[in-house]
């Protein structure tokens, strides 16, 4: 072996390496992205702002155009109600020759009186009508002026007994992550297009409360003194515009609570468990579906638990019972839970009684195969998406 080679063959390794070294030193050069000023960062954002800007604030202009169409009606029609009323007055007076007026500012007239005018003229009986309703509400003013102190103790007891049955509940938990207000206020657009859609909407309420503050307030003696802000607080906050449709919006929510009464939904299983949405489109649902188990078909579906397929039974059965309008479908769970209606509580049990006994764990998949192939129709034709932490 040649010593002169020997000796030259370690510097050869060495620079080597360090030419490999600078390659890679200049290839992630090359693939780190250039370092970017402020001025451009916030070029960016404000770009990004008013995009969101051009889809969501007509959104909330819409909704804001809404209401205020819905207080113009109302006051509309209190304004035809006043009217009226000052019509059938009116007409009233003409009849009596103005008693009407005088009797309604001193009194009822004479006894005698009023019987040889109701003989001679058949206006009277109008104005008998009338003062018959003008002393009932009278009398119903006085009523609730007596009953209102008395009404606010007992009221005052019964809140404060709901809210030490609420203190012993433990917060709800869900699987699905916490809606963006995008989410929100898209759902909210749509939350009429079917009865499926409105249910999704409620559930994401449901959804949104698990990730919100709405935990009793007390001061330093421990003496209640509010409550955290909540869901309302988290509208004022981020969307203005359904925060003055607070009392609508929370309908939604309490259809999609007594929905999973009715189901028979534990936490922290969601309500879209049972109603899943529309299957998105893309490589994120083909990598999805190629994880789920093959059926005869060659279709893909992901079979959760038996209890979210009887769930999800039972919402087919509470959607084809109720009307087409969203109004018809919280009614219809309404009933469904008022104690008081004894045959949709019978209906109800034999529901649940046909779905325990028909879903089992062996016939829940030929059973959610064909329930979602009912939602995809429901949804218009789309297929709906896999129940989260299915298997």
């Amino acid at each position: 072996m040649n010593p002169k080679k020997a000796k030259t063959q370690p510097k050869t390794q060495k620079q080597t390496s360090s030419a490999t070294a600078g390659a890679s030193a200049n290839a992630a050069a090359r693939q780190r992205p250039a370092a970017r000023s402020v001025g451009d960062l916030a070029a960016q954002a404000e770009a990004e702002h008013r995009a969101w800007l051009r889809k969501y604030l007509p959104v909330e202009q819409r909704i804001l155009a809404e209401r205020e169409r819905l207080l113009e009606r109302r006051a509309e029609l209190r304004a035809e109600r006043r009217a009226r009323r000052a019509r059938e007055f009116g007409d009233l007076c003409e009849w009596t020759e103005g008693d009407a007026a005088r009797w309604r500012e001193h009194g009822f007239a004479p006894l005698e009186t009023m019987f040889l005018e109701l003989f001679r003229d058949a206006g009277y009986y109008m104005y008998l009508d009338y003062m018959r309703r003008w002393s009932t509400q009278r009398i119903d003013k006085a009523r609730g002026a007596l009953r209102r102190p008395l009404y606010y103790a007992r009221e005052n007891e019964r809140r404060r007994a709901l809210a030490a049955a609420r203190r012993r509940i433990e917060r709800r938990h869900t699987e699905n992550q916490c809606p963006t207000k995008e989410q929100v206020l898209d759902a909210w657009l749509h939350a009429k297009d079917s009865h499926e859609a409105t249910i999704r909407f409620g559930g994401m309420l449901e959804d949104l409360e698990c990730y919100l503050d709405n935990s009793l307030a007390r001061n330093d003696d421990g003496v209640i003194v509010g409550r955290a802000p909540g869901i309302k607080g988290w509208l004022k906050d981020n969307i203005p515009a359904l925060y003055l449709r607070y009392t609508a919006v929370m309908r939604y929510k309490a259809a999609a609570k007594k929905f999973r009464q009715i189901a028979g939904l534990v936490d922290p299983t969601p309500v879209s468990a049972a109603v899943p949405g529309p299957k998105p489109s893309g490589e994120a649902t083909a990598r999805r579906n190629s994880r789920a188990p093959k059926v005869q078909d060659g279709s893909r579906w992901r079979t959760p638990e038996a209890e979210v397929v009887r769930a999800a039974a039972i919402w087919r059965e509470v959607s084809d019972s109720a009307g087409k309008s969203a109004t018809a479908l919280i009614a219809r769970i309404d009933a469904l839970v008022d104690p008081e209606a004894v045959e949709d509580a019978n209906m109800l049990r034999e529901w649940r009684e046909r779905y325990e006994r028909e879903i089992t764990v062996r016939t829940k998949s030929r059973w959610w195969r064909r329930l979602m192939k009912w939602t995809g129709k429901r949804d218009g034709g789309n297929e709906p998406c896999a129940a989260k932490g299915a298997g």
